[in-house]
């Protein structure tokens, strides 16, 4: 063979390698050097070439992984396909089925992404389902093949219910400071941790909010009390929304309530009875540390006309010596407030002594006013089955600023006066919030 023949053969040899790494030569298919095009004559060489395109390898979601329905929409991602001619696209499928005969999301002519990665958002798929997706590239007139199916599934849904409503109840009359009760919202899925807002309006409509506050759920039940008064005698509403907020999840909003804070007293308009004295400290003003839990009493002589206002402090109270006697320590004072001519008049009563609880007799209905030693009119008062009276403990008020220790109070609570011996046959007593 001449040394001619040898540099044809080799040249003829290259040619066909360069058409085997393309996934297609021009229709020429030139065989020989003197085939080709010539820069002469205008036409750049391997014009009439197709691209070549790889299968791009996809990166997520994994094989076989279970996305949460919270974390749609899906991003399919793949790293880029390599190719001889470009720009690629990208065309994205997913369907329920392995072969791809049931399609629930196309997605074509994607740009490729940079950074080697190209990526696109599905459209949210129904929960508690498999799906399968593969992808494939384009780049000069030539379609890659698509990827192997992988496999991810969509997690079940979620749903919180709207929780039910306890306390108050539409109609209901209320102190300042209500317990707003709901009972837990039932839900299906995999939820996380479940917080209920509660919302205080004064209008059906919700806007504006007065009290808006979030609470982790309770045992059953989950509560709410206000921090600090609601309007007095005002027609107000309320609402409870469920929420589980890891999985971004809104539940439903309880019915909306109406109550009215009838049940309050406007402690800056209250009359203050003090014994022997005209006017003593402007309780209205000092800081509430306390909340009443209950309040149980009964004016009938027979039982000792027994009174006990139980309540928890968020500090403990300090104790004074008893009108100097250290051998008897006292820290607080109950209260009754009376609305008499519709004028709310109130004073500072019996004295709680340290380590002997919450009660003190002898608050008999007709020696409840004489006994309390206030002055007028409160000294007179004596009240009747079933009237609205109000209740408080406060830190020594009574001689003050003699035993004077940190001046703080409790809220007050409102419920109707009851004595066994004048009617009432009520067992059940308590705070009415």
């Amino acid at each position: 063979m001449s040394i001619s023949h040898k540099k044809y053969k080799l040249i003829t040899t290259v040619a066909t390698t360069a058409c085997i790494l393309v996934t297609a030569c021009g229709k020429n298919n030139p065989s020989s050097p003197s085939e080709n095009a010539t820069a002469s004559s205008g036409t750049a060489v391997g014009a009439e070439v197709t691209g070549s395109v790889t299968v791009p390898q996809p990166v997520s979601p994994a094989a076989n992984v279970t996305v949460r329905n919270a974390d749609q929409p899906v991003t399919l991602i793949v790293t880029n396909a390599v190719t001889t001619k470009g720009p690629n696209t990208y065309d994205f499928e997913v369907a329920t089925d392995s072969g791809f005969a049931n399609k629930v999301g196309t997605k074509t002519g994607i740009a490729e992404g940079i950074g080697g990665r190209t990526s696109v958002a599905l459209d949210r798929l129904p929960a508690n389902a498999d799906y399968y997706w593969h992808a494939r590239a384009q780049a000069g007139g030539t379609v890659g093949p698509f990827t192997a199916a992988r496999k991810f599934t969509i997690g079940p849904a979620i749903l919180i219910d709207a929780p039910a409503p306890i306390a108050p109840l539409s109609g209901a009359q209320t102190s300042a400071r209500p317990t707003f009760r709901v009972r837990n919202a039932t839900r299906t899925g995999p939820a996380g941790a479940i917080t209920y807002k509660f919302d205080v309006a004064a209008s059906s409509t919700f806007n504006p909010l007065i009290v808006t506050a979030t609470v982790n759920e309770g045992v059953n039940e989950t509560g709410f009390i206000p921090t600090s008064d609601l309007p007095i005698n005002a027609p107000l509403w309320w609402r409870a929304t469920a929420l589980d907020a890891a999985n971004s999840i809104t539940g439903g909003t309880s019915a909306a309530q109406s109550f009215t804070t009838s049940l309050a007293i406007d402690l800056s308009k209250v009359i203050v009875s003090y014994p022997a004295a005209p006017s003593g400290p402007t309780v209205n003003a000092w800081p509430q540390s306390a909340t009443i839990t209950s309040v149980e009493q009964d004016g009938n002589p027979a039982a000792a006309g027994i009174m006990c206002i139980a309540f928890t402090t968020s500090h403990d109270w300090p104790s004074t010596p008893f009108f100097g006697a250290e051998e008897v320590q006292v820290y607080a004072n109950q209260w009754y407030f009376a609305n008499i001519g519709g004028q709310w008049y109130g004073g500072p009563g019996e004295y709680l002594r340290v380590g002997r609880g919450f009660c003190k007799t002898g608050q008999g209905t007709n020696a409840i006013g004489p006994d309390g030693g206030w002055n007028t009119v409160m000294a007179s008062w004596a009240p009747k089955v079933g009237e609205m009276v109000g209740y408080m403990i406060s830190t020594p008020a009574r001689n003050w600023p003699g035993m004077r220790t940190i001046d703080e109070r409790s809220d007050i609570v409102v419920q109707p006066w009851r004595d066994t011996s004048l009617g009432s046959t009520s067992t059940t007593r308590g705070v009415h919030r």
